[in-house]
Order: C-alpha cells, then sequence, then structure tokens
C-alpha cells in the first residue's frame, strides 16, 4: 500500500457543512487512491471468507435468525479492525475522520472509531429495509456521532445504493421491530407509517463517501447485477455517556434477549 499516493483532502467547505446539517445526509467524491482502495478490498474479500458464525462476534447474516451459517444475503462482520493492523493510520480513514470532526464540531482526537464491513452477494433480492442508525443504540448510552459509507465497488440503483429521506435527522427515532417482527434476526425497519416518496438515491464510484446523521432515515435496494455489492462502513462518534434515562426502544431489549438466547443454545 502507497499511503503517499491517496487523493489530498482539506476539509469540507462552510456549503457542504450547511448541505449536511439541513439535509442529514452528504455525499462527497473520492476519499481513497486506487492502491489504497484495492488495499481495502483485500483485507474485505478476506475478512468476508472468514467461518459463517451466525452471531455478533463474526460473520452473520442480518437477514436470517441468529445462529445461521447459510451464505448471507445481507452480510456484515462487526469490528473489522480486530484483524486489520494498521487500518487507522489509512490515509482513508485519517481523511474520513477529519470530516467526521469537521461535521461533528469536535476536535479529531477526541473521537472514537468502529467500523463494520457490509455485503450484497450478486442476483439478490433482498433489501436493506428503511431505518435510522440510532435505533440500533444501547438504550443506556447517548453520544453524538456520523455515519459513513465507502463503497468498495461502483454503486447505483441497480446493486443497492443508499437512498436517503432528506431533512428526517430532524424527527425523533421512529418506532422499529426486527425484520419481519422476529427478534432473533438482526435487521430493523421502521415499524409505523413513514413518507419516504422524497428520498434520494445517492449513486457512488468506487471510493467514493456518504455520511449521515444517525436519524436519517435510509434505505439500500436490492442487487440485480452480477457482481457482489462491497462497502466499509466507519462510524465516529463523542464517548458516550449514560442517559439519565433509558431511551424507549423495547425492541432493543428484545433484540439483546433474543442474541442471548441463541448463544446459551449454540
Amino acid at each position: 500500500m502507497n499511503e503517499s499516493s491517496a487523493t489530498p483532502f482539506g476539509k469540507l467547505s462552510d456549503a457542504e457543512v450547511a448541505r449536511f446539517a439541513d439535509q442529514g445526509y452528504l455525499a462527497i467524491g473520492s476519499v481513497s487512491s486506487t492502491d489504497e482502495l484495492a488495499w481495502f478490498r483485500r483485507h474485505y474479500d478476506d475478512l468476508v471468507n472468514r467461518p459463517r458464525t451466525g452471531f455478533l462476534d463474526g460473520v452473520y447474516d442480518v437477514s436470517r435468525p441468529y445462529g445461521s451459517t447459510d451464505e448471507p444475503k445481507l452480510g456484515q462482520l462487526l469490528f473489522p479492525e480486530r484483524f486489520v493492523d494498521r487500518l487507522a493510520e489509512t490515509a482513508t480513514v485519517r481523511t474520513v475522520r477529519r470530516i467526521a470532526a469537521q461535521l461533528l464540531d469536535r476536535p479529531e482526537d477526541r473521537l472514537e472509531m468502529w467500523t463494520h464491513l457490509v455485503f450484497k452477494p450478486p442476483a439478490n433480492d433482498n433489501i436493506t429495509p428503511w431505518h435510522q442508525d440510532e435505533a440500533y443504540w444501547d438504550v443506556h448510552l447517548d453520544y453524538r456521532s456520523v455515519a459513513s459509507w465507502l463503497p468498495l465497488d461502483d454503486v447505483d440503483e441497480r446493486n443497492g445504493c443508499l437512498w436517503y429521506v432528506p431533512g428526517s435527522h430532524r424527527r425523533e427515532v421512529f418506532r422499529h421491530r426486527h425484520l419481519g417482527g422476529d427478534p432473533s434476526v438482526h435487521v430493523l425497519e421502521v415499524d409505523e407509517s413513514v413518507d419516504t416518496s422524497a428520498a434520494k438515491p445517492v449513486p457512488l464510484a468506487a471510493g467514493g463517501l456518504v455520511l449521515h446523521h444517525p436519524r436519517c432515515l435510509h434505505f439500500a435496494g436490492p442487487n440485480g447485477t452480477d457482481r457482489v455489492r462491497r462497502a466499509w462502513g466507519l462510524v465516529f462518534q463523542t464517548e458516550p455517556v449514560t442517559r439519565a434515562e433509558p431511551a424507549d426502544h423495547p425492541w432493543w431489549h428484545e433484540g439483546r434477549a433474543a442474541h442471548a438466547g441463541a448463544l446459551a443454545g449454540r
């Protein structure tokens, strides 16, 4: 990996910061060099081929009950940084950290980071349902965050690019449920009537970036192409603090109990 060849990046313009504040999401150009993008792909492919555990400690399918070791239709690996040395030192991650710090108005060194891998195999009709990231948060904790999505392949409406509802981040967290009402399925979907008619797709070239507020409603369509759709998610946040009162999100408790129960029978 030749880090010096990474695309240089200064900072967002005032107009871009204002657009994020108004819309709840922001797409920008390439943040990764050709060499570094290839480095990310190599690690990505190695990681997603790890044994399927069916649980949150390894590769699992967010659309199937915990414990399923079938080939994922909506695959995820949490905290791949556990297995990748120097991830945080890459020019790409340093760039995204600078952007996140600007959007959160916090010093770069005061932000925590975690990442996750997401993938949709070819000819896959599964969608990623409409949801808000904050619906996944521990109900006992509060913090500020910005999520980013780095596609390792070109993405558009044919293979599952992200869609956003502009301005939806100004709303409270909607009621959510686990997909199909099954708490043993990890992925969440909005469980109330929500108007998504104003949603906008965000096609991106490989190595591009889209960032969003944790309450911005978003969705990804199916992958109707003959190639996998690979993406690396990076989340930057302030240090969590204990809430005075837990959030009233019963789906969080239901999912936590279902995961613990499945693990007990592992």
